[in-house]
């Protein structure tokens, strides 16, 4: 199934399903009073749920190690779709991985049904929902029976308050790994180093396809930059137009001694291939590896990169926790909300009226017409990767004080905590 499907069946059939079982847990949790205690010791099996976004996987990585800091003796467990699996091998502290099939819809009911078999036998006793609109997600954390099940509300927590027993207000104006460390404040964990991303493993397996595989192509230990010109079908609006990036690629080949590189999914590759065509083929200079790198290729490559430009999309978050310098374009998203404030890092945004409409909107007020990103020209782009490549970019802003996030007395600001837990004082 594509983006679009899986939103138009969450909300047609999720949606009503999610407020039912809502209203049915909250009478339950009246009248079970089960124990919400969140004391180290009563906390051995831990989820993390992410289905969709290979980007804010990365940037949950500062809430696993805190997790981990905070609940030693405790097993995290990881669920998401089977295709980020790669992806969440490579993570720092996961200790097993449940993979929901979202190929069909047969194989996402198959998967969910075997997943929440799979929870109920570990017993779980805290689950941390990251998805923000999904009624699945919803679901899923309910059907799992985990004691504790912490996730985020925007307009209202009424509507959650039963399927969650913490809910965190999901505040769009701050960096996401913030808003995703909120939830361990909400069960007493403190923040480890929340200024880092990853770490993500890359291995000398990795290194060595990646080497033969440059090898074959006649790259060998070539420097070069990497341009991911793609953006997940969830929101296409997110790409740069494919004539801007086939100008960018003719100053660049002309300008720099780095080879270009393009990279995408498989399904991608035809996208990136249309680029390619448009700047006049593949050359010594322009190759495309869309589609031939599998997630340590791809870790691989953008660790040996001199730059990488990209738009908004999971690429962009590896490069920033390998520390690969990068120039990144944003349009629908809010920088705020999901840049980075390296020193090794710059965004090209072109703030406008209707922009940010991610997490803003139901679907983009443009319908496609993505009058953000037409606005980020060649030439801002370009002057942006001569700066990154020169070590010159502007300074990061200060982190946020630790009080910005708590009140007087200690406790996370934004959280919803169900009326029956409050009054056995959990």
């Amino acid at each position: 199934m594509n983006a679009r499907t899986k939103v138009r069946v969450d909300r047609l059939v999720g949606r009503p399903l999610a407020w039912g079982l809502n209203h049915a847990a909250r009478a339950l949790g009246r009248t079970l009073r089960r124990n919400h205690s969140v004391a180290t010791e009563d906390v051995r099996t831990i989820v993390i749920a992410k289905y969709v976004g290979m980007g804010s996987i990365v940037e949950a990585t500062p809430l696993i190690r805190s997790l981990k800091t905070g609940f030693p003796q405790a097993r995290i467990v990881f669920v998401t779709a089977v295709s980020h699996r790669q992806l969440v091998e490579r993570l720092e502290h996961v200790d097993a991985i449940i993979a929901i099939d979202d190929r069909s819809l047969l194989r996402v009911v198959a998967s969910s049904l075997a997943a929440v078999v799979a929870m109920i036998r570990v017993r779980v006793d805290l689950y941390f929902d990251l998805e923000l609109y999904s009624s699945y997600g919803s679901i899923m954390a309910l059907l799992s029976l985990t004691r504790n099940r912490i996730g985020f509300y925007r307009e209202s927590a009424e509507h959650k308050v039963g399927i969650y027993t913490h809910l965190m207000y999901f505040n769009t104006r701050y960096p996401v790994r913030y808003i995703y460390l909120q939830l361990a404040r909400a069960v007493r964990c403190a923040p480890v180093e929340p200024d880092r991303l990853g770490r993500l493993r890359v291995d000398d397996m990795d290194r060595r396809d990646l080497a033969t595989l440059l090898a074959a192509r006649g790259i060998g230990e070539q420097p070069y930059l990497v341009i991911n010109p793609n953006a997940s079908d969830l929101m296409l609006e997110r790409r740069w137009p494919p004539e801007r990036f086939a100008a960018l690629i003719g100053q660049l080949t002309k300008e720099l001694n780095l080879l270009v590189l393009l990279i995408g999914s498989p399904s991608e590759r035809g996208y990136v291939a249309s680029i390619v065509q448009l700047h006049g083929g593949e050359s010594a200079r322009l190759q495309n590896l869309a589609g031939v790198l599998s997630v340590g290729g791809l870790l691989a490559l953008l660790e040996r990169a001199h730059c990488l430009i990209t738009n908004d999309t999971g690429p962009m978050h590896m490069a920033w926790a390998l520390g690969t310098p990068t120039v990144c374009l944003f349009g629908p998203a809010d920088p705020a909300l999901y840049g980075w404030p390296g020193a090794n890092v710059e965004i090209v945004y072109h703030r406008i009226y209707c922009s940010p409409c991610l997490h803003e909107t139901g679907e983009p007020p443009c319908r496609g017409n993505n009058i953000c990103m037409q606005r980020i020209e060649v030439d801002s782009v370009l002057a942006a990767t001569r700066r990154v490549l020169a070590g010159v970019v502007p300074n990061p802003p200060s982190a946020f004080k630790p009080s910005f996030f708590v009140d007087e007395g200690g406790l996370p600001l934004g959280r919803v905590i169900r009326g029956s837990i409050e009054k056995v004082g959990s």
